[in-house]
């Protein structure tokens, strides 16, 4: 069959999606507008978990895929964002997006069931719940919200954690253990098995506590021990010896990113806090951050023979650092603060998003062609050092053991 990455449709799509909703959601704050409801409050979360990051989960974890299924399951993302944009409240609108979600992890999830470890197996259940979260919401609002919103939102965002915890490991460990062997260097801590089994088993509790009325200090403390663990691991990849691989210092910031949201929104759960604006480092921070770095890596892969273009990635990484801090600044900000006020901090956040992901967007297209034909011809693009090609989620679990993610570790 003609086979496509689903990569080459659906990260530019995550990317332009994640540049216009951002400049628009700043919009519907400031003026009041029938045209902008859908990006006002539950609107926002609905297309940052809906829209952003089911995108970017459908085009890490589809892999290679059928042309006509790969259209299909696009068009599904694209129909749900138009309509919750036209008419949020509609049936279109509302049923749209959970159609999606459904057909995603019928084509997703069977992807991990031959996995040997229990831990590799843990990706099936978790996608599949990660994927009926919006129908879960959808079920939710016709009965009037017997669970706050604000309580699913945490838990999608607590089991997308559980995801970029997982996923993030598994490029990084072998990646750093890879260019540090280069040096001479023996890497002795790689994927860490009884820390990331911690973290498998720690989050699913820590989001089922979160919709139970009364046990959200359970999810709290889970949380913040979760990214206790998440921020030992990353001290012990010692990612800081990877200097010259801006890529890889790339993930490493959006794994600290999640270590430190993590135990924010743990925190703020504990000690019943409002949870809306320490959310934005995981979803800013640490979604946008791995995200970013990962598309970078699956790009450049194609071109690891020549220089890597450190310059268009580190100003990448240094406007979604701008983002993270001007967004969370914005939520805590006085606005008597003169040239500081809360509005103009959302602005230049969403700004600093809004053109990562242009640029990111660039990148990508100006390289779509190169990639389809495996003729790479970028005149400054990766690294010169072999890196494992992670194609998709499901690769994590099956690669060898040369310098990649192994079943056995």
């Amino acid at each position: 069959m003609n086979k496509v990455s689903a990569q080459n449709l659906f990260f530019p799509a995550a990317c332009i999606h994640a540049a216009i909703t951002a400049v628009l959601t700043v919009l519907a704050y400031q003026f009041s507008s029938e045209w902008l409801i859908a990006f006002v409050g539950l609107g926002h979360a609905h297309e940052m978990l809906f829209g952003f990051a089911l995108a970017l989960i459908a085009g890490y974890t589809l892999g290679q895929i059928e042309a006509r299924w790969l259209w299909i399951l696009f068009g599904l993302w694209l129909f749900a964002r138009i309509g919750y944009w036209v008419d949020p409240a509609g049936a279109i609108g509302q049923w749209s997006s959970p159609l999606f979600a459904l057909v995603l992890a019928w084509k997703i999830v069977p992807r991990f069931f031959a996995a040997k470890k229990w831990r590799n197996r843990m990706i099936s259940p978790l996608l599949m719940a990660i994927c009926s979260v919006p129908l879960a919401w959808l079920i939710l609002r016709e009965m009037g919200w017997p669970v706050a919103p604000g309580q699913l939102s945490q838990a999608m965002i607590l089991l997308l954690v559980m995801l970029m915890a997982f996923i993030g490991g598994r490029i990084i460990a072998p990646a750093v253990a890879g260019e540090m062997q280069k040096h001479g260097i023996t890497q002795q801590a790689r994927v860490q098995p009884q820390l990331e089994a911690l973290i498998l088993l720690l989050l699913p509790a820590g989001a089922i506590s979160a919709l139970i009325p009364g046990a959200s200090q359970v999810a709290g403390v889970l949380s913040m021990i979760v990214a206790i663990v998440i921020a030992i691991r990353l001290i012990r990849w010692q990612i800081w010896r990877c200097g010259d691989r801006a890529d890889l210092i790339g993930l490493g910031i959006g794994y600290g990113w999640l270590a430190i949201g993590t135990f924010a929104l743990g925190f703020a759960i504990f000690f019943e806090m409002a949870t809306y604006v320490l959310l934005h480092f995981i979803t800013v921070g640490a979604l946008g951050t791995l995200s970013a770095s990962v598309i970078l890596k699956s790009r450049l892969h194609q071109f690891k023979h020549l220089p890597q273009p450190k310059i268009m990635i580190m100003n990448i990484l240094g406007l979604l650092f701008l983002a993270t801090l001007f967004r969370v600044l914005a939520g805590a900000i006085v606005d008597s603060s003169p040239g500081l006020t809360g509005p103009n901090l959302l602005w230049l956040s969403a700004l600093s998003w809004s053109a990562a992901y242009i640029a990111l967007t660039i990148f990508m297209l100006s390289t779509q062609t190169n990639i389809f034909t495996k003729k790479p011809s970028l005149k400054k693009a990766s690294t010169g050092a072999a890196v494992p090609n992670i194609k998709n989620a499901a690769s994590v679990v099956t690669q060898s053991k040369r310098g990649q993610c192994h079943d056995s570790i």
